[in-house]
């Protein structure tokens, strides 16, 4: 078995594709050669049928020429096949896997802000029906990470290349485990580990989760409901599956009208929705809504953003990451929110997961708001741990609990 097949098969694995099962692959061209490895190893488990899809922003080069050259009125065009497609997915019970890793993080970061927000709009509002439908596990999926030369050079600051890949995987290795004799193996204790952690928190019923530090000071409510996750999912069909390979994250959704003060985005932030990436950028919040915030690259970024869902002015998730994180102890940034997600405490400006919310699951989007869990077209994750930055938590009962000191979760969380 080669490096890639044996890559190829955690993934699957992660992803748990049963036999008799579709897949779809959401990639990059760029990524062609290794969707077509992951297609054989699917097949090989019993997969029905493959099906590589790089449609809207998954072919960077195709929507920047669109974005150039297209008559302005035609922008907001989003053929009906395109959400057909996606509710086929959803009724047919297909696995989605999302290979990510832009070819070139760049390519769409001189488009004209107006006319890409229109286009943006209009893909994000017309898949807001599949989004929805991945947040709330109605399917398996699972987002996973492939190198590019550009992407490889920036992570290892050296020229793009072959060999900037070659040493990338020297990283990528030991954090994705595949040196050792069971990586699917490893990432299921991986995954226990996580879930004790949540079910640590959820014992503990916080009100408020509180982020001090450097030019961090931001306090998140949480309702009597909130229900911590962490490690694999569960489909609606009752299939058990991994949403992200690599993950060190425990995650809960906030209630988006409780978020007071501000706070450091501690990593640089690639915006799918925009294709535009920000960089130290600070956030500040009040009766939970974004205010006011800055960047030394990229605010305009964020004003596109909020133009595109004014409801992502709002929180829709907070995630718990310590210094233990091999991603963090790497000592690289990824510029890739995957990775980068994964070695920081995060925040998320859009989007809950209803499935961290009590019966949230079967909640209409009108019940979801009247229990303080955002609905919206968008989700992005922006980083905001650091060693720097400590956590601690508010029960609803009045005691105040550390959770993460000076890096590192402590008591009952470590």
């Amino acid at each position: 078995m080669t490096f890639l097949e044996k890559y190829a098969n955690v993934i699957l694995t992660g992803l748990n594709i049963q036999k008799g099962q579709n897949l779809i692959i959401m990639t990059e061209p760029v990524h062609w050669n290794f969707a077509s490895v992951i297609a054989a190893e699917a097949y090989k488990k019993g997969a029905r049928y493959v099906r590589v899809d790089s449609s809207e922003k998954k072919d960077p080069r195709l929507y920047r020429t669109r974005i150039e050259h297209s008559r302005e009125e035609y922008l907001n065009y989003v053929p009906l096949f395109r959400t057909e497609t996606q509710r086929l997915i959803v009724e047919e019970n297909w696995a989605l896997l999302a290979l990510d890793g832009t070819e070139n993080p760049e390519m769409l970061s001189t488009l004209d802000s107006i006319r890409n927000t229109i286009a943006g709009k209009a893909i994000t509002e017309a898949g807001k029906l599949f989004q929805d439908a991945i947040q709330n596990n109605k399917i398996q999926w699972i987002v996973a990470f492939a190198p590019t030369e550009i992407l490889a050079g920036k992570i290892m600051d050296i020229p793009p290349s072959k060999e900037a890949i070659e040493e990338l995987w020297q990283v990528l290795v030991p954090i994705l485990h595949l040196d050792d004799t069971d990586p699917s193996g490893t990432w299921v204790k991986r995954g226990e580990t996580l879930k004790k952690r949540a079910l640590a928190l959820n014992r503990l019923k916080f009100k408020e989760i509180h982020f001090k530090g450097s030019g961090t000071d931001l306090k998140i409510g949480l309702g009597q409901r909130a229900v911590w996750e962490g490690g694999s999912s569960v489909s609606e069909k009752g299939i058990e599956f991994s949403p992200n390979l690599p993950t060190e994250e425990v995650f809960t959704a906030p209630d988006f009208r409780e978020t007071e003060g501000r706070v450091k985005i501690t990593r640089p932030v690639l915006v799918p929705a925009i294709g535009k990436v920000i960089e130290e950028a600070w956030l500040e919040f009040e009766k939970g809504k974004l205010v006011n915030y800055g960047a030394k690259k990229g605010r305009d970024v964020l004003d596109q953003y909020l133009e595109i869902d004014p409801a992502a002015a709002f929180l829709g998730e907070i995630a718990l990451v310590d210094s233990n994180s091999p991603i963090f102890k790497s000592g690289k940034i990824f510029h890739n929110i995957l990775f980068d997600e994964n070695a920081s405490c995060h925040i998320a400006l859009g989007s809950a997961y209803p499935e961290c919310f009590e019966g949230g699951g079967k909640m209409s989007d009108k019940e979801l708001l009247e229990n303080g869990i955002n609905v919206s077209n968008l989700h992005t994750d922006f980083m905001i741990g650091s060693p720097d930055v400590d956590v601690t938590g508010l029960t609803w009962n009045g005691k105040k609990t550390d959770i993460i000191i000076d890096g590192k979760f402590v008591g009952d969380f470590a």
